[in-house]
């Protein structure tokens, strides 16, 4: 692939709007920089060609991470002046002095590689019939590599359960009904979900797929519930039983496989593509809810419910006392 002066700019905005998330002091400029370092990351992932890491980078990187940044930022407290300046400096540069050691190091690692390296790409298109899908990116996330994919769904797993433990009935709540904001959500949330239902089946034949069809619905339940619809607010059970069934639907497949093929994880081509848009249909469902419980975990949702600055003093050691007097 020919190199333009587009790459070159994309690259070096990259690293420059990379360095300005990292080294900035306000948090406002450092999460706006975040979030146009996900844009251009995902277009950088389209000018080489990979518009299934685009998608994910888009959705889950740019998206939901920037939500949940943008959402932290609007929460937190006003920060307290502080005339503390001593050893920044010095921190700046030890961090500097030690990425640049550490980029030094992989580069003379790799050059003492003597390795050649597979065309696994040429090897993936070659096995695609054989996965039951045509997509290779799709056969090597379910397929081939499905191992890592079913250990990125626990970890999803483990993060929603553990955010809906923290999160507590602040997960429930919905914001106020607004006429305005409800007819909004009842134009835009069932073109996301007819979106995301199309990227799942196009996931098998071209970019797509599960956790790109996941970021969407998780885009529709937030949606949905800042506007006020209360249908979109899943009771905390039925919340972890869509989220661990998408692990335990993966975790039978593996078995399956291991007692038709042989293989743990493994797919007979006779009925493989079947059994990957299947389980793709599960994962999407509970990556979108894993993920909207995570976002909801801040409590938003909840702090926009109730009166501005008010405080609830039966949560706090003073208004138990009351409590137990009256």
């Amino acid at each position: 692939m020919n190199v333009d002066l587009l790459d070159l700019l994309a690259v070096g905005a990259v690293v420059v709007v990379a360095s300005v998330a990292v080294l900035v002091r306000g948090r406002a400029a450092a999460t706006t920089a975040f979030l146009v370092f996900g844009i251009l990351l995902a277009v950088l992932w389209g000018r080489i060609d990979a518009p299934d890491v685009a998608l994910a980078e888009a959705a889950l990187g740019g998206g939901i991470a920037g939500a949940l940044l943008v959402d932290a930022l609007e929460r937190r407290a006003p920060p307290r002046p502080s005339t503390e300046e001593r050893g920044r400096a010095v921190t700046i540069g030890v961090a500097v002095a030690g990425g640049a050691a550490g980029l030094v190091g992989l580069l003379l690692a790799v050059r003492s590689v003597s390795v050649e390296p597979a065309d696994l790409g040429r090897e993936a298109v070659a096995a695609t019939d054989a996965a039951g899908v045509s997509h290779p990116v799709t056969a090597v996330l379910l397929s081939y590599r499905s191992l890592d994919t079913l250990l990125e769904i626990a970890v999803l797993v483990v993060a929603a359960v553990a955010a809906g433990a923290v999160g507590g009935e602040r997960l429930r709540a919905v914001r106020p009904a607004d006429p305005v904001r409800r007819a909004l959500a009842v134009v835009i949330v069932p073109v996301v979900l007819v979106l995301a239902i199309w990227v799942l089946v196009a996931g098998s034949v071209q970019p797509g797929g599960a956790f790109q069809s996941g970021a969407l619905i998780a885009a529709a339940l937030v949606i949905a519930r800042l506007c006020g619809i209360r249908a979109a607010a899943v009771s905390r059970p039925v919340a972890t039983a869509i989220v661990g069934t998408s692990l335990l639907a993966f975790v039978a497949l593996a078995v399956i496989g291991l007692v038709v093929t042989g293989a743990w994880l493994g797919l007979d081509t006779a009925w493989a593509g079947g059994a990957i848009l299947a389980i793709e249909a599960v994962l999407a469902a509970g990556i979108g809810v894993a993920l909207s419980e995570i976002f909801f975990a801040a409590g938003a949702v909840d702090d926009s419910a109730s009166p501005a600055g008010a405080v609830d003093d039966s949560a706090s050691p003073a208004g138990a006392m009351d409590e137990e007097r009256a």
